[in-house]
């Protein structure tokens, strides 16, 4: 929506330009038929509705209307700039993408600026604007088809209604000409004219097609008056052909009529088209000078119309960048990066490869498109290289730590449009379905795209690791929704907030794979695809690697739930010890413990634990580590600890007193259970723990 919002603001920018061009035209255009001026409003009529057109040396729309701060936003994508660090996301052994977590990004969610919100506000009133103002059209036509049931019909489609003010054509596929009762005959007969020339011309269906445009360009005033001014051409050229066929002697009688059947105001919307609309004095004042245009005048205005119209229906011609053009920006920025870095200096440079290795419909309303490319450069003095740099026979390479450049392009009006840069060694670039994931992950790091790969049904499916963290499953249905869809795992969080992309492992399409997933449940060959409990189980047992340790009773499932709920990172619960704990810093090392009791029994022989004896109080403090966790609090993590007055219950403390607490334990120091979102810890407390009756072991 906020793209389709951006491309609507850019068309009215340009319409704008065009509607004040065309403005300016009409005043050298008024001795000439207004035949002329109405055929120029086409023009409008394509430009705010049309978001792309044609290339031209002899366009008359300026660079500066097309290079717009948002025709740059929403149309236009970034220049190369920046490139050797653009979106450093790294890929694990499981097949899925990973985008860290950051501090803007603490909740899941892209962070937004002032722009971006200014902007959604934006279209969200744009929306209500256009409901509005249909709803208010619906509305008024309704009630003129209503009392229009009691026309009266004359011959063929002429109809007289008691009661109307002005005659008017109404309809859209069947129009119909109606007219008031008590009009002389002659004044029938040039009124029906008029208006069967608006019905010859398609005006009936050109007025509502103008005010659809108008609807969706509301906020723009200047489309606003184009709108009145198109009006206003259209009855004047009816006007004029209507006294170029019937002669000049029905001028005045013809005037007369339009000052009497004058309504005094316009009909709001597209429809009816009323003989007399507003404007009454400019039409009688064009009609009483009317003279028939000579041959030559004809031809003139024909030229310059047409002129007119190749000059404003088309985009100016710039000198666009290739994507060699950009590959060598890209490889020359590199060469920078390596001379202001160290004294190394790039002798000579060679693009060795530039080859388009992917292309991209359908996830954006322009086509992608991915080249990978492959370089050399010749430093002065080989021996000043680092291990850092790839070097072959002598030359640096483009291969970093990260892989090969692959350059993603926008292709708008078959011009690239260069987006960013994406590492072959953070992707799976060697299938289709590995390049798809790793566009997708392009475009959502840089809020392109919705953090939602399948739109439609979600279940969220949280489970614990070995840690005691929690971490969470996005489940989609990927091509059928309901009950006899698949499910696939289309992302997963930690608890720190890093989100993982599953891209399937697969020759084809991530498209074509679930479809063809999708006919195998079909087909009764893979039921296990309709039970999306089943589908997060096998995810986390064969791409996690958690299935010895994660039960399906321990899963909690929310299966109504959003993209929006996938988006808040999952709050883990932990226990352990809190070492090295102090005011001078927001770390700590955290010694992470499992506290087991009998419910784990069939866990105790293979921890060669002997519950008779070591498990007195029915609790075993397990702490099979021998490495401690730093782990980061901020100035809103809250602090218990047990209290003494009422053993069991917790109270809240202060840091420093929770500090001051934990040093009057010197032999036994109890465990604390915390709690991690984000990456931070939220809570810490105390935990309860007769110190009599617990034996704590430690498995090295």
């Amino acid at each position: 929506m906020e793209q389709l919002f951006g491309h609507i603001l850019n068309m009215s920018i340009t319409g704008s330009y065009v509607i004040v061009f065309i403005i300016v035209a009409r005043l050298f255009l008024r001795k000439v038929p207004k035949i002329f001026s109405y055929a120029l409003w086409s023009v409008v009529l394509f430009r705010l509705l049309c978001p792309y057109s044609i290339e031209s040396i002899f366009s008359f729309i300026p660079s500066e209307v097309q290079n717009s701060p948002l025709n740059k936003q929403y149309i236009q994508t970034p220049q190369i700039q920046n490139v050797i660090n653009t979106s450093d996301q790294a890929v694990n052994n499981i097949s899925t993408v990973l985008i860290p977590a950051t501090s803007a990004t603490s909740v899941g969610m892209p962070p937004v600026n002032s722009t971006d919100t200014w902007m959604i506000i934006g279209q969200y009133i744009w929306l209500i604007g256009i409901a509005l103002l249909l709803i208010y059209s619906i509305v008024a036509t309704v009630r003129l088809l209503r009392n229009l049931r009691a026309a009266t019909p004359l011959f063929e489609n002429v109809y007289e209604r008691i009661g109307i003010t002005t005659p008017f054509v109404f309809g859209f596929l069947k129009p119909r000409i109606y007219l008031p009762s008590g009009l002389s005959d002659n004044e029938k007969a040039y009124i029906i004219k008029h208006e069967q020339v608006h019905i010859h011309r398609y005006d009936h269906i050109i007025k509502p097609l103008a005010f659809t445009v108008l609807c969706i360009h509301w906020f723009n005033p200047v489309v606003w008056l184009a709108f009145y001014l198109m009006s206003d051409d259209m009855e004047k050229s009816c006007d004029e052909r209507v006294i170029r066929q019937m002669g000049s002697g029905i001028k005045k009688e013809y005037s007369t009529s339009l000052l009497s059947l004058s309504t005094g105001k316009r009909f709001m919307g597209g429809s009816p088209l009323a003989f007399g609309e507003s404007n009454t004095k400019g039409r009688i004042k064009n009609v009483l000078n009317y003279k028939k245009p000579t041959f030559w005048v004809v031809l003139v205005a024909i030229i310059v119309v047409l002129a007119l119209c190749v000059g404003l229906i088309s985009n100016p011609k710039n000198d666009s960048l290739t994507v060699k053009d950009y590959a060598e920006q890209f490889m020359n920025q590199n060469i920078t990066s390596y001379e202001n870095g160290s004294d190394i200096k790039i002798i000579n440079s060679q693009i060795t490869k530039l080859e388009k290795i992917a292309s991209f419909d359908d996830l954006l309303a322009t086509p992608l498109e991915i080249w990978s490319l492959e370089y050399r450069l010749k430093p002065d003095d080989p021996s000043k290289l680092t291990m850092t740099e790839n070097v072959v026979d002598g030359f640096i390479t483009e291969e970093g730590s990260m892989g090969k450049p692959m350059l993603l392009f926008s292709i708008i009006n078959s011009t690239p449009h260069y987006l960013g840069v994406i590492r072959s060694g953070e992707n799976d670039m060697s299938t289709p379905a590995g390049q798809e994931m790793a566009v997708r992950v392009f475009l959502e790091s840089n809020h392109q795209l919705p953090h939602e790969t399948y739109s439609g049904n979600h279940m969220l499916v949280k489970f614990p690791l070995t840690t005691g963290e929690t971490s969470q499953l996005l489940l989609s249905q990927p091509v059928v929704q309901g009950d006899s869809g698949i499910w696939c795992v289309e992302r997963w969080k930690d608890t720190n907030g890093n989100e993982y992309y599953n891209t399937p492992q697969t020759d084809v399409t991530i498209a074509e794979y679930y479809a063809r997933q999708q006919t195998l449940a079909d087909q009764g060959e893979e039921p296990a695809l309709l039970d999306p409990l089943q589908v997060a189980m096998n995810y986390i047992s064969n791409n996690i690697g958690m299935g010895q340790h994660v039960k399906l009773d321990q899963l909690v499932v929310n299966k109504k739930a959003t993209a929006e709920d996938f988006a808040s990172t999952p709050e883990s619960t932990l226990m352990g010890y809190v070492l090295n704990l102090n005011m001078d810093n927001h770390s700590f090392d955290f010694d992470n413990i499992e506290w087991l009791t009998m419910e784990d029994s069939a866990r105790f022989k293979g921890l060669n634990i002997n519950p008779d004896e070591d498990m007195p109080n029915g609790v075993y403090i397990l702490n099979k580590y021998t490495y401690t966790d730093p782990l980061e609090v901020t100035d809103e993590t809250r602090y218990s600890i047990v209290d003494t007055a009422n053993a069991g219950a917790q109270k809240e403390v202060s840091k420093q007193e929770f500090i001051e607490y934990f040093k009057q334990y010197t032999d036994f120091v109890p465990p604390c259970v915390i709690t991690t979102k984000d990456g931070y810890v939220t809570s810490i407390a105390e935990k309860y723990v007769p110190e009599a009756f617990v034996k704590v072991n430690a498995m090295k």
